[in-house]
């Protein structure tokens, strides 16, 4: 348990205490912006971050570290060798170079540059690397075996870094595009073994903003394993959030065959959130406002009932929407999805198959959760980012997306990041 005491310290940065002004918001109803009028092209995917196959090999097992930077932290370290399966790292598409070092006997070695070609990054480890003697055990949650220096795998690929996912929440009409209906922080920790396997997982989920009035829940889909993998899942921490907030399964039993379905239940309340407000964190006036520690901030640690490849739970596995029922207890769900995700099968195959029919913004494309221009509704950004104010223009907060989207994903790949000339902070909302 110390050792699992310990990830989940990391998991938890330091945190910060303010408090915010009790006025009410006027939201208006949404407007389109010049978003909706961006020439994208009709197959770009939208995506920030790629797939990066680790061609790795080792006269005998060896455990490697992976960092985007020859100094900085890595957010990979895992195993090479025979009989052991290649790992698949996912990385933000602008980095073309990854820092690989190895264990010695005398400790790290100093770090290789690999580049990136086709995806692909090709490394001998070399033979004075430490051999790896002992495999790594493990056994009920409560009784673990893992030690401090067990291999990890980091999502987004940042060690303890946030990705950030961004909903509209009118699909399939066009909304205001601010992306700030829904803002929530995510992070993923994979343990895998010596064989690179992954058994145990940690997850967070950060509350940033809610600037939309419908009751959409976060809801994460496991794309290529089967819910009855699903071994445990429990809530490690919390903070700001009601009691009752938690990750729920929505189609439990060990043979349940589909993709498992979890819904975060109750997170959009904030125990710390100024009373009388509908929404939060959206307001350029500084009403509703929390700052970073005090937002809804969840550690959820997830089991599987058999160990998974790692190269089966790259981050593309992980199908994060917003759903909300198409009325009261119903059992169907209107669903909004990141471009390309199918809608669930249980919930909201049949809701979105009705809704696209005739619509004006959709139904030319077979590309999922995109209209006709092939603009989207929810994007997923490899880092903390500040989000827009309402009614800001997401294309003025960001100067170089429009490039970005327009090109295909060829330019300006970094756009998001706090480099010169890519923020426009005046549109932004800083905690």
């Amino acid at each position: 348990m110390k050792t699992k005491a310990l990830i989940l310290a990391l998991f938890f940065l330091s945190t910060i205490i303010s408090s915010c002004a009790k006025k009410d918001i006027e939201h208006k109803e949404k407007e389109t912006t010049g978003f909706t009028e961006l020439v994208v092209p009709a197959d770009f995917n939208w995506k920030m971050s790629e797939n990066v196959t680790c061609n790795f090999t080792s006269e005998h097992v060896s455990k490697v570290y992976v960092s985007t930077g020859a100094n900085t932290a890595p957010f990979a370290s895992f195993y090479v060798g025979q009989d052991v399966d290649q790992v698949k790292l996912n990385i933000p598409t602008y980095i073309n170079t990854l820092y690989v070092k190895y264990e010695t006997e005398a400790g790290l070695s100093a770090a290789k540059a690999l580049d990136i070609n086709n995806n692909t990054v090709t490394y001998v480890v070399p033979s004075d690397s430490e051999k790896v003697e002992t495999a790594l055990a493990y056994s009920a949650k409560t009784n673990l075996s893992r030690g401090n220096d067990q291999a990890v795998i980091f999502y987004p690929a940042r060690e303890n870094g946030w990705g950030t996912l961004m909903f509209e929440d009118l699909w399939p009409a066009y909304g205001d595009y601010d992306f700030n209906d829904l803002v929530v922080n995510y992070k993923m920790q994979l343990y895998p073994n010596n064989k690179n396997m992954v058994k145990e997982m940690i997850l967070g989920i950060r509350v940033k903003a809610i600037g939309g009035s419908l009751p959409y829940d976060l809801c994460l889909a496991i794309k290529g394993i089967k819910a009855g993998e699903i071994d445990e899942f429990e809530k490690q921490e919390s903070n700001n959030a009601l009691e009752n907030a938690d990750m729920e399964l929505l189609n439990p039993g060990n043979s349940e065959k589909n993709p498992p379905i979890f819904r975060f239940n109750n997170i959009r309340t904030n125990t710390k959130a100024p009373k009388g407000f509908a929404f939060l964190n959206t307001d350029p006036d500084k009403k509703a406002r929390i700052q970073e520690g005090d937002m809804v901030n969840i550690t959820f640690y997830i089991t599987f009932r058999n160990s998974i490849p790692q190269a089966d739970l790259t981050l593309d596995a992980f199908d994060f929407f917003i759903a909300k029922p198409i009325k009261e207890k119903a059992a169907q769900w209107q669903e909004i999805h990141t471009r390309g995700y199918a809608p669930t099968e249980e919930f909201g195959q049949t809701v979105y198959e009705q809704t696209k029919e005739g619509n004006s913004y959709i139904g030319k494309s077979s590309i999922y959760y995109t209209s006709n221009s092939n603009l989207i509704w929810a994007i997923n950004v490899p880092t903390d980012i500040p989000h827009t104010y309402e009614k800001a223009d997401f294309l003025e907060a960001y100067p170089h997306f429009k490039d970005w989207a327009t090109s295909g994903g060829n330019q300006n790949k970094d756009w998001y990041e706090n480099s010169t000339g890519n923020r426009n902070d005046s549109y932004l909302i800083k905690q």
